[in-house]
């Protein structure tokens, strides 16, 4: 009997032993190997794949402060918050060590008279604030958040806008796509502070191309990510390969067969360029004391090499329903002239509706004198229409006489009949070279002689994005008051996403990581009922706290009858 009781106590002490050595071992394991499984439909929580390289590859600690930290945030708010905890929290798993983050309350026990100086400290280092109505029992309170973090790396820095506003969306709405582009906005950031060596893109010169002062606000903003420079195509035999990409913005003279000859090859060997091309001459400032202006056509001589490569640019102008007002003075109080705003159909406001990342998400862009474009049948080339007119929309083709007395007569729905004119097209694929069976034995041999030319009648996969509009990059500018952001319009103090647009359309054809592509997540937007939550508030409430402890409660009586009743006899 001894014996035995022995050999059962041994038995027990060398299983203990076993499981302790089991869960041991197991830890060891989960030390040294990280996963998890994401069951969400959306996959919210799983990295793409060029994030998960970017962040591989850091060699140095990587540190993020948010400033979403604080109470009485609303349920909206709190969601991003959460959503940005988990989205670093896997970024950090990625990362192991080389990453880390903290929540921040930015004025947490701030004097409140020293807050104003931690907010414009904030405001300098590139983050916008909002300003929160906050419940609380009874009555509301102002608080004034800061829905962003600062990213530091290696003693630089960026700021990051967690919260991407949009004047066209209610406010559920844009923190949903604030939520969605969470991966994108995050990632985009950490590869601006993290990149050691900067992509190169140049404008195109010497065609009457918009100036530098009209470029102004876009250079500045792609300075902070490429190597910006300016190539008039008249001083070099060859467009370096080198250039991720090239801009065309609205040249207004004719491109000769030499100039087209280097966009051309720089193309065959893959390169990739943003095309802004009109083909009437129409401009506000040509309206004179008439009020009226006829177009006259740009003679550009890029409508061949564009039809090779996929695209015709009508010569028409675009008139849309849903446009952007233009001052219009209606009389006069005394010396004072009184103005009063009408919608402009020569302006539209174009609202993105495909899906393709270089616009998801994006809010309405504003255009001026736009034409048409129809795509062409071409072998090997995708083609993507990215902005369109609305549906209740015309094209007006050439000559067009534009003049404000139109706008006496109130708009005519029904005269707006054509829908969805494209605007924007993307194109990718192999293209065929316009200079095919065109050039003379003796040039191609002139060609062949120079070291770093090698004529190509096929390209390499390459990307183009042409846009109908060159003014959508022009900003504004007054001598007197200097730059106005791109997409700002003085008249209404409205800033529309042209820049956004541009900024995306150009890291879509320069950047090789294809990060851009994470802008087509999408988180599903799953909402309470406010009214149902309000009305069974308490009942919730009893569920959630009293039904627990009752299921414990009877377990523990379930569990103290059965052992009497095992162990009573």
């Amino acid at each position: 009997m001894v014996n035995q009781i022995k050999s059962g106590k041994t038995t027990s002490i060398f299983r203990l032993l076993i499981f302790v050595a089991i869960i041991f071992v197991v830890n060891i394991i989960a030390s040294k190997l990280h996963k998890r499984l994401d069951l969400t439909t959306e996959k919210r929580f799983t990295l793409s794949q060029s994030t998960q390289e970017l962040l591989k590859e850091l060699d140095d600690v990587l540190y993020i402060k948010v400033y979403l930290e604080g109470e009485g945030f609303p349920a909206g708010f709190k969601r991003l918050q959460v959503s940005t905890y988990e989205m670093l929290d896997e970024m950090k798993n990625i990362a192991r060590n080389k990453l880390q983050f903290e929540f921040i309350d930015p004025v947490a026990n701030v004097d409140s008279d020293l807050k104003q100086e931690v907010y414009l400290e904030l405001r300098k280092k590139g983050l916008q604030p909002t300003n929160l109505k906050v419940e609380k029992d009874d009555s509301y309170s102002e608080k004034i958040i800061f829905p962003g973090a600062i990213i530091s790396y290696k003693g630089r820095e960026t700021p990051v806008l967690l919260l991407q506003n949009q004047i066209s969306l209610g406010p559920e709405q844009v923190l949903n796509n604030s939520i969605s582009l969470l991966e994108y906005t995050i990632a985009s950031a950490i590869k601006k502070v993290a990149r050691y060596k900067k992509p190169k893109i140049a404008f195109i010169k010497g065609h009457g191309e918009l100036n530098n002062n009209e470029v102004f606000d876009i250079t500045k903003e792609l300075l902070q990510n490429y190597v910006v420079d300016t190539i008039n195509l008249s001083n070099i035999l060859y467009i370096p390969k080198d250039y991720s990409a090239i801009i065309v913005a609205k040249p207004n003279k004719p491109v000769g067969e030499k100039d087209k000859f280097k966009l051309d090859q720089y193309i065959m060997n893959g390169g990739n360029v943003l095309w802004l091309i009109e083909t009437l001459k129409a401009d506000m400032r040509l309206m004179g004391e008439k009020q009226a202006f006829v177009t006259q056509t740009y003679e550009t001589n890029l409508e061949d090499q564009l039809f090779r490569y996929g695209v015709r640019i009508n010569t028409d102008l675009v008139q849309d329903f849903y446009s952007i007002p233009i001052p219009l003075v209606v009389g006069n109080i005394g010396n004072a002239p009184q103005t009063q705003m009408y919608p402009w159909p020569y302006f539209p406001m174009v609202t993105p509706k495909d899906e393709h990342p270089i616009v998801k998400n994006l809010d309405a862009m504003m255009f001026q004198f736009a034409n048409s474009i129809d795509t062409v049948r071409v072998k090997n080339v995708k083609k993507t229409i990215l902005l369109t007119s609305s549906e209740y929309s015309k094209a007006l083709l050439y000559p067009v006489r534009v003049h404000l007395s139109m706008l006496k007569y109130k708009p005519d729905l029904t005269k707006y009949t054509q829908k969805n004119l494209p605007l924007a097209v993307l194109l990718e694929g192999g293209f065929t070279s316009i200079f095919k069976n065109r050039l003379t034995p003796k040039t191609l041999q002139t060609i062949d002689s120079i070291d770093e030319i090698e004529f190509k009648e096929k390209s390499l996969p390459s990307k183009m994005i042409v846009v109908s509009d060159g003014d959508i990059m022009a900003n504004e500018y007054a001598p007197q008051k200097g730059h106005y952001p791109l997409g700002f319009y003085r008249y209404t103090q409205q800033v529309f996403d042209n820049k956004n647009f541009l900024l995306n359309a150009i890291e879509y054809l320069a950047d090789d990581n294809n990060l851009i592509a994470i802008r087509n997540r999408e988180v599903k937007l799953r909402l309470l009922d406010k009214v149902r939550v309000k009305k069974e508030k308490r009942e919730w409430q009893l569920f959630n706290t009293v039904l627990p402890i009752a299921i414990v409660l009877l377990s523990g009586l379930v569990f103290i009858y059965l052992r009497k009743r095992k162990y009573g006899k």
